[in-house]
């Protein structure tokens, strides 16, 4: 008798254990808001300016006008006089230098290592230069360094102790768009002459695809960095948080519907609405991962991990809210709980930035109407 309660003891243990299991899955979300820029400037002043100049050759292969209008800054007005932000970019130059014939041998061999199959690709490699470059010149503060050897230098010199300097200088941003010597390789044939006669009757047609891609090139790095240092520029994305996707856990009915609420909830997101209703609709589902927090307690694995899970789901919805001061009160819990300090770690970091960057912008949300 004492030996069958024993085991039926046993079995009941293992059974709720079992129960209790924790396993936890990502679960994934939309999400989007406005990147914020390296540089403030006053929303009045948010101008910029183009101008583009190319070689004659270059003109012929693409409208020097279209290349001004793709390139775009994020939040900011075009105009032709006076912008704030200016932007120069030149093509100077663009030469064919030669083209060399090359060959790959592909063979097929069986299990006695003999050949049974041996195949011969040529193509062409078209060696070219080209020569250009681009500035953008805007208004740049310097860095806290910069900014504390300026303060230093004021401090020794008496004629600028009662000065009114401002920390803003306008600067250059500046780069090229070419070297001396690339190479562009044309498709493979299987027979060399067949090579020649490519090239030979496209010429014309390798030399503008060729130009194309060292234009749009071009305009993707300046875009890049205009899009850095000044431009308000719409990210889109998916992320996850953590749910538990064990079936036994008692937990788990609800924890699918949070998750699919908040799919559909994250799903209305955008750069371009404010976000205080979808903060009010996420309320009830934010409460419940609060709650975990306090439900699960104890110092076992599996309730520190939904605990983890709780921290970690709320440090990434405040993040998304632009709430980095709550994100980060999140994170510091996340890396007490122990679970996984590192991902604690990453969302202290990441709120700091959104903070300075907020602050940076004085602006409270990444999301507008």
């Amino acid at each position: 008798m004492k030996r069958r309660f024993l085991c039926c003891l046993l079995a009941f243990v293992h059974i709720t254990l079992f129960a209790q299991k924790v396993d936890l899955d990502r679960f994934s979300f939309d999400y989007s808001y406005l990147k914020l820029p390296k540089e403030f400037i006053e929303p009045n002043k948010r101008t910029f300016g183009v101008r583009v100049e190319t070689a004659r050759s270059i003109g012929v292969v693409t409208d020097v006008n279209l290349i001004h209008d793709r390139i775009q800054v994020g939040g900011f007005e075009r105009v032709t006089q006076n912008p704030t932000v200016g932007v120069e970019i030149r093509f100077n130059s663009f030469k064919i230098l030669g083209y060399e014939i090359k060959e790959r041998v592909e063979e097929k061999k069986d299990k006695d290592g003999k050949i049974t199959e041996r195949k011969v690709y040529y193509w062409a490699e078209v060696n070219y230069s080209s020569e250009g470059d681009y500035a953008i010149i805007g208004p740049r503060t310097p860095n806290q360094k910069q900014t504390e050897a300026q303060a230093k230098e004021m401090e020794k010199n008496r004629f600028l102790q009662q000065a009114n300097v401002s920390n803003e200088s306008n600067k250059v941003m500046s780069g090229s768009t070419g070297t001396f010597k690339q190479m562009y390789k044309t498709s493979e044939f299987k027979n060399s002459m067949d090579v020649r006669d490519y090239y030979r009757d496209n010429q014309v047609l390798i030399r503008e695809e060729i130009t194309r891609a060292w234009v749009n090139s071009t305009i993707s790095t300046v875009n890049q960095q205009l899009s850095s240092l000044y431009g308000f520029d719409e990210t889109k994305g998916r992320d996850f948080l953590w749910i538990l996707d064990s079936k036994s856990h008692p937990e788990y009915p609800i924890q699918q519907e949070a998750i699919k609420a908040i799919k559909q909830l994250m799903a209305e997101m955008s750069a371009f609405r404010g976000i205080k209703v979808l903060e009010k609709n996420l309320g009830p589902v934010m409460s419940y991962f609060e709650e975990l927090k306090g439900k699960y307690k104890g110092s076992d694995k599996r309730e520190q991990k939904m605990r983890y899970s709780a921290y970690y789901n709320l440090a990434k919805l405040y993040y998304l809210l632009d709430r980095p001061d709550d994100s980060e009160k999140e994170a510091l819990g996340l890396i007490q709980n122990g679970f996984d300090t590192s991902d604690g770690e990453q969302f202290v970091r990441m709120a700091k930035v959104l903070r300075e960057d907020l602050n940076r912008q004085r602006m409270d949300t990444r999301h507008f109407d």
